[in-house]
Order: C-alpha cells, then structure tokens, then sequence
C-alpha cells in the first residue's frame, strides 16, 4: 500500500514538471524586451503624415507697478453758488487687483454773484478760493475692456470709490466725505485714462443754517503707473 502511494506521488510530481517545460517553449512576449516603434511614416494606417508648423509667441510686457499718479480737471457744482472749474492731482496705491488707497487734493474758486447782485452778498470779496483734499478706498467691481473700432482693445474696469478729508473754504475747516464712481481705462500698459463722478459732502452754515451741503463733482485726468 506505502509503495502504491509513492508511485501516484511520483506520477504526479512527473506530470507536473512535464506541463511546466511544454508551457516555456511556447512562444510569447518576454519581460525584457520592448515595443519596437515604427517610424512616423511607416505606421500601418498612417495615409498623411501631420505637418504642425510652431508659431512664434509675443508674451506681453505688462507692467507690474502698483504706484499711479497723475493730474486731473473737471467742473465742481458748489451747493447754492453754481458750478467752477476745479482742478488738481491724485496718486494712488494698487493693494491688489480689486482694491487701491488713494490721495488727492484739488482747487476751485466760488463766487457769491447771485447774492451780490441783489444786495446780499455771502463772502468777503466775490470769488474766494475752495481747496479739498482727501484720502479714499477704491474697489474695482467690473473690470474689462473697451473696444476703439475692430483691432484696438484696451483694458479697463469700472470702480467705486470712498473718501474722507476736509475742505477750506472761507477760512473754516469742514469734514468732507466724497463718494462715487469712475472709468479707468488703459491705453498703453503704463497710462490710464480715468473719468470720474462723485459727491463731496460737508457741512456748512454760511447761509444762516447749518446743513450738509452735496457738492457734485465731475472729472476726467491721465495718471502713469510707476
């Protein structure tokens, strides 16, 4: 019975190293070899070969300078005196792409004519000198570009903007608060156009009541980044 057991045992160990030798001589695809590649065009179903022609690219310059400075002028409607040129100058400081500090100080001249001519005259000479100054926070919320026929775009972005300063005028001090909203746009890269309309409120009692005058105000300057 022990010899019958070891004859089995044999005959199985025999099949086995039998089926192992027979499956190595089949022909397959070894660990080490590699894909051959055949050549663009010599693929099998290739009909054309692609000729991609490399263009050249222009990366644009664009400044990185966060400094903007620059004159501007307009017309300032005074509360109860009509409107006077105003001019001044303003330069700024671009935190990030949505926000930016500015300062700005600006001149006009006021006139009392209306009072005069019917015999009640407001300040102590008929036109005296308004200056203004002040400091703001901008937000810019709609940024884009503006189209000058078909070729010419220029980058530009609408923006809100918040000040607090003070204005001279007739030897008194006022708190000014100004508010509004302006066009920048960019024609070159290092200039910008900008146009602007805001309110500059102060209180005043030149007229025997004290009350909060609004004193439109509308502008339009250049300003170069730096």
């Amino acid at each position: 019975m022990f010899k019958q057991g070891f004859r089995k045992i044999a005959a199985l160990l025999f099949l086995t190293s039998f089926l192992a030798a027979g499956c190595s001589l089949l022909p397959g695809r070894g660990n080490d070899q590699e894909p051959q590649e055949l050549p663009l065009e010599e693929a099998p179903g290739q009909v054309i070969a692609p000729a991609v022609e490399r263009r050249d690219i222009s990366v644009p310059k664009i400044d990185t300078e966060n400094w903007e400075i620059g004159p501007y002028f307009g017309v300032l409607s005074v509360d109860d005196f009509g409107s006077r040129a105003i001019y001044g100058i303003r330069a700024a400081y671009h935190v990030s792409e949505d926000f930016f500090l500015e300062g700005a100080y600006a001149r006009s001249t006021v006139r009392d004519t209306n009072f005069r001519n019917i015999g009640l005259p407001i300040f102590p000479s008929e036109e005296e000198d308004l200056t203004f100054y002040s400091f703001s926070l901008g937000y810019n919320f709609l940024p884009g570009e503006v189209f000058v026929g078909t070729k010419w775009a220029m980058t530009s972005s609408m923006y809100f903007i918040f000040g607090v300063g003070n204005t001279e005028f007739i030897g008194e001090d006022d708190l000014t608060y100004s508010f509004g909203f302006g066009l920048r746009v960019l024609p070159r890269d290092y200039l910008a156009l900008r146009i602007e309309a805001k309110d500059n409120i102060f209180e005043s009692d030149l007229l025997g009541t004290n009350e909060y005058k609004h004193n439109l105000e509308f502008n339009i300057g250049f300003s170069v980044f730096f």
